[in-house]
């Protein structure tokens, strides 16, 4: 890597300010305004403008792009207009972003965010090529970005090195207290403005008369002797995975899915790197790359498909395996139009990119519509069967119930099932406040009574050893307020190994974890009036899962009779281990209703 001198660098300088004066001045005032927050100490004051910084963010390759195409059309003064409406277009991106604090609020957001930042990175890959083609100025371009990308972060990331060790030398020298914010905010600076300035002073303007190509010896060794090798191996295991499946006679994991997806990236890497020169070089791996890599493929993307369309067929599309499957498509298209096309301008890869990148943010085809629609009809599926069995669930639907309801609460579309339940859900919702935000969740135990759903205890598995069980925040604490019938109530509190005592009117309780039982006994001679045995019902609840919120509660009260005592027990917040010699209670709340026989 050349290393230029001042004058050099101090005339690139100038002449980026000249060439990119819009993308330097986002630059610039994007890094100022992320510096001056920092500046705050406030953590709120952050969040509040993440409006602000995802859009300066996403906005700097769109604005690199689009000056890099009118640089090479006819007349560029004439095609200025283009970077008003991209300045439009993030205007109408900052006023979509929600004008909440907190972004795990919807993931929606940040897909649409991750989604426009990788398309803008996509669109600086084609955008001087829309209109124009030439296989040897594609491949000079793309070499010339990743070096220019290389060496403005090597520059900015020598610079940064450099100036936090002399604040650190500072400090330490002159006994002066350097804030810590000040070493992010050098980095915002030699991200945002450094990098970005020696990029685009960095790259060179008349994109099409650079056709000559230098295929250094360095490329050569890389793709030869590691990525062709890499792609060999990973082809062998997916070949051989490929087999196991045949000879096993099984359905591919999930996760095959991204190592295909990942295998094929890597080949269309190396088959952008060899393109111009794959002919004229003396090696058979490079000669032979294309066509065989993308023959071998083939069979590789229908284990794909089978993978992702399995995970479809059981649990419905969400917005990854949205992705996934438009990539699998877009994948198989890029293989036909490889093998097959005459022209084979390797700029379609980048472009049919960007345009799914695009489509699947917006629109009914989205990602977002399309997986809110496919977990709805899933839910209204499986909830017409449960209705259809006299409200009977298994372990398995109600676990896939609450999935659904989860998810769709995630994306605030919860509201999507109230057809299905013929409930209004929104008033299941259950919330805390603290002094900065209001947290909600569904209450899915009073959904489930209010539907008057029931669990086949048979359906659940036993569980192995060592499996905790536990119930958090029971409704039992709004629904039993009532102590007619009874003669005192208390509210009790058991911990691991305690053995506190607790006293009441005429009697005081005691908790034995070595035989899970409560004994009540009376303050007038210290009798025993009644033993209250523990471990039957925690086997009970055990039938529920670890999760005992899904227990109805007529099984989280116990009732027993003695000679002098009658008590009800309703446990409120509960926690047990089953181990190899039994259950072990962690700990208990629970209402204690006593009454005198």
């Amino acid at each position: 890597m050349k290393i230029p001198s001042i004058s050099e660098i101090s005339a690139k300088a100038q002449n980026a300010i000249i060439r990119f004066p819009l993308t330097l001045l986002w630059a610039v005032g994007g890094s100022t305004f992320f510096i001056k927050i920092m500046e705050d100490s406030s953590y709120n004051y952050f969040k509040e403008h993440n409006d602000e910084l995802l859009t300066l963010i996403v906005g700097l390759s769109w604005l690199i792009g689009i000056q890099f195409f009118i640089e090479q059309c006819k007349n560029p003064k004439k095609w200025q207009w283009l970077k008003l409406i991209v300045l439009g277009l993030l205007g109408l991106f900052y006023w979509y972003m929600p004008a909440v604090q907190y972004y795990g609020d919807s993931p929606i957001y940040i897909f649409r965010f991750f989604l426009y930042l990788i398309a803008g990175h996509l669109f600086v890959l084609f955008a001087p090529f829309i209109l124009k083609w030439d296989k040897n100025a594609y491949w000079n371009y793309l070499k010339n970005t990743s070096i220019a990308i290389l060496r403005s972060l090597f520059y900015s990331g020598i610079l940064y090195l450099g100036l936090i060790l002399a604040l650190a030398a500072i400090g330490a020298l002159f006994e002066i207290h350097i804030k810590s914010r000040r070493y992010g905010q050098l980095f915002i600076f030699c991200l945002g403005t450094v990098n970005t300035w020696i990029y685009v002073s960095d790259f060179p303007k008349n994109i099409f008369k650079e056709t000559t190509i230098y295929f250094e010896k360095t490329l050569e060794v890389l793709v030869k002797f590691i990525l062709i090798p890499l792609v060999i191996l990973y082809i062998l295991i997916l070949y051989a995975y490929s087999g196991k499946i045949i000879i096993e006679w099984e359905l591919p994991k999930g996760w095959v899915s991204y190592l295909v997806i990942a295998l094929s990236l890597l080949g269309y890497i190396i088959q952008i790197i060899i393109n111009p020169v794959q002919k004229e070089l003396k090696s058979w791996t490079i000669n032979k790359f294309y066509p065989w890599f993308y023959i071998l493929l083939i069979p590789l993307n229908i284990l794909l498909f089978i993978a992702i369309l399995r995970r479809v067929s059981d649990y419905g599309i969400t917005e990854n395996r949205y992705f996934v499957l438009a990539i699998a498509l877009w994948n198989l298209g890029i293989i036909l139009y490889l093998l097959f096309s005459s022209k084979k301008a390797l700029k379609v890869i980048p472009i049919s990119l960007f345009i799914i990148a695009i489509l699947s943010s917006v629109g009914v085809w989205s990602a977002f519509n399309i997986s809110k629609t496919s977990q709805v009809k899933q839910f209204d599926t499986l909830f017409t069967a449960i209705k259809s069995n006299d409200n009977i669930a298994t372990s398995d639907e109600l676990d896939r119930l609450q999935e659904i309801m989860d998810y769709l609460e995630d994306r605030k579309e919860v509201s999507s099932l109230n057809s299905s339940t013929q409930l209004d859900l929104e008033n299941f919702r259950d919330s805390v406040t603290d002094n900065t935000y209001e947290t909600g969740w569904l209450n899915t135990i009073k959904i489930w009574d209010s539907i008057a759903f029931k669990v086949d205890t048979t359906s659940i598995p036993e569980d192995e050893y060592d499996s905790y069980y536990s119930l958090y925040s029971s409704n039992t604490r709004n629904t039993y307020t009532s102590i007619t019938g009874f003669d005192s109530f208390t509210n009790i509190n058991f911990y691991m190994n305690s053995e506190e005592r607790i006293e009441m009117d005429s009697h005081y309780l005691e908790l034995y974890p070595s035989n899970q039982s409560l004994r009540i006994y009376s303050t007038k001679n210290d009798t025993l009036a009644l033993e209250i045995p523990l471990t039957e019902k925690l086997i009970e609840l055990s039938k529920y899962g670890n999760s005992l919120d899904r227990a109805p509660t007529t099984e989280l009260t116990l009732e027993i009779t003695s000679t002098t005592l009658t008590c009800k027990l309703i446990f409120s917040e509960l926690s047990f281990r089953k181990t190899k010699e039994g259950m072990e209670l962690q700990n208990m709340s629970a209402f204690l209703l006593l009454k005198q026989n």
